[in-house]
């Protein structure tokens, strides 16, 4: 195979960056004799001169057709009638910060941004049945119930398609069965907000929609983010994800200063950097920095302390940064993370996921010395078996998965 580095405003990096992180998979792989490093960086950081030149990742429409998977819970635990929703909006919402659909704030975003009425179905001028409709669809994403909640939010617009993106977003990292599956809905929601960018910027001082315009950015950088933690180096650089990313993290910041998961997703940005090429290869080239990860992980948990994904983002920051150094303390987190009762889905599949990432990190503990091998027979293991391996109806990785992965490969799609 033969790779071309294409130039461009990254193009320099490629050289150093693919060097350093091989170089220093192949020095700490020495101190794991049970596990070829060589067939690690040979599958893993592989790519065809095809994957190099696509943009973005191929998607298949038929994915969100497909009957998806039910959430691990019973859904009536969340599912609030209109008038608990409007009494608990304010602590569902700590997190993304979106302010409540009213008619009276819908009829004032109308008129100021007249692009949010595109695509809104079957709309009479009605601003109170609209609350309502808005209001549903917000309801079934609470409850987990994703794939109709998708569906009735593509139908209301721009407004409605955040609860129906956020309600993809949730169902792609943590209930598809399938890493390609994983991908394409999270390139499909990057696709989808991308393009409200340029419509949104007028909104961005307008403290009415401000959230909005903050939550779509977030959206958008946290589904690349999702792909590029996974994805070859190769590829990273290729497609630019690292400036995505970062770009729109920073920007969502910019927007609202008091953002939790915006701080919350900055320092896990940086942490991912340094996670993939070091923290020195990280600091130089993409300015990512362990005093931006402690301090932005400090104003988040000051904002919204009991966010169950803040405490889990918190304990990968410190594995990638510090490796098992700070173990207990991630450990720590993660506990934390599973004790906190949820009232939704998304915080309900976040303390789910704790448990499972514990469990891998309890399998990087006791039988890898080096976290790069691990995190390369990680995602070895899931490139070759297709498996989505933050799905919480699979099961975690576990020993058997990594020594045996063909008892693993999941058929083809037709």
């Amino acid at each position: 195979m033969k790779v071309e580095f294409h130039r461009g405003r990254a193009g320099w990096r490629w050289p150093l960056l693919i060097v350093l992180c091989l170089t220093s998979l192949g020095l700490q792989a020495q101190k794991t004799p049970d596990i070829d490093p060589a067939l690690l960086i040979d599958e893993e950081e592989q790519v065809t001169q095809e994957e190099l030149e696509m943009e973005n990742i191929p998607v298949d429409e038929r994915i969100f057709i497909e009957p998806w998977n039910e959430v691990p819970y019973n859904r009536a635990y969340f599912t609030y009638t209109d008038a608990e929703i409007r009494e608990k909006w304010d602590y569902l919402m700590r997190g993304l910060r979106m302010p409540y659909p009213s008619a009276d704030y819908l009829r004032r975003q109308f008129e100021k941004y007249p692009f949010l009425r595109d695509g809104l179905e079957d709309f009479d001028g009605d601003f109170q049945s609209l609350e309502g409709r808005y209001v549903n669809v917000w309801r079934h994403f609470f409850a987990g119930n994703f794939q109709t909640a998708r569906r009735l939010g593509l139908e209301l617009g721009p407004i409605g398609e955040i609860p129906a993106l956020f309600s993809q977003l949730l169902y792609a990292i943590y209930l598809a069965d399938r890493q390609s599956v994983k991908y394409m809905m999270l390139q499909d929601m990057a696709n989808r907000t991308e393009r409200y960018f340029d419509l949104m910027e007028p909104a961005e001082d307008d403290p009415e929609m401000e959230p909005v315009v903050a939550v779509v950015r977030l959206g958008y950088a946290y589904a690349i983010a999702r792909i590029a933690e996974e994805s070859p180096v190769p590829i990273i650089v290729a497609r630019r994800y690292i400036s995505k990313i970062k770009n729109n993290a920073e920007r969502v910041l910019e927007i609202m200063p008091d953002h939790p998961l915006g701080h919350a997703f900055l320092a896990g940005v940086d942490a991912g950097i340094m996670r993939r090429v070091g923290k020195f290869t990280g600091r130089m080239t993409y300015g990512a920095r362990t005093t931006t990860v402690q301090d932005s992980f400090d104003e988040a948990l000051t904002l919204a302390p009991d966010i169950p994904i803040v405490h889990y983002e918190y304990a990968n920051a410190l594995i990638y940064m510090n490796r098992k150094r700070d173990l207990n303390e991630a450990i720590s987190h993660l506990e934390t993370a599973m004790q906190l009762k949820p009232q939704f889905s998304m915080d309900a599949l976040d303390v789910m996921y704790s448990y499972q990432r514990l469990r891998e990190v309890r399998l990087y503990a006791l039988n890898f010395r080096s976290f790069r091998l691990f995190e390369k027979a990680r995602r070895t293991f899931s490139k070759h078996t297709d498996r989505n391996l933050t799905s919480v109806i699979s099961g975690p990785l576990t020993t058997d998965m990594l020594e045996n992965p063909d008892d693993y490969v999941l058929p083809e799609r037709q």
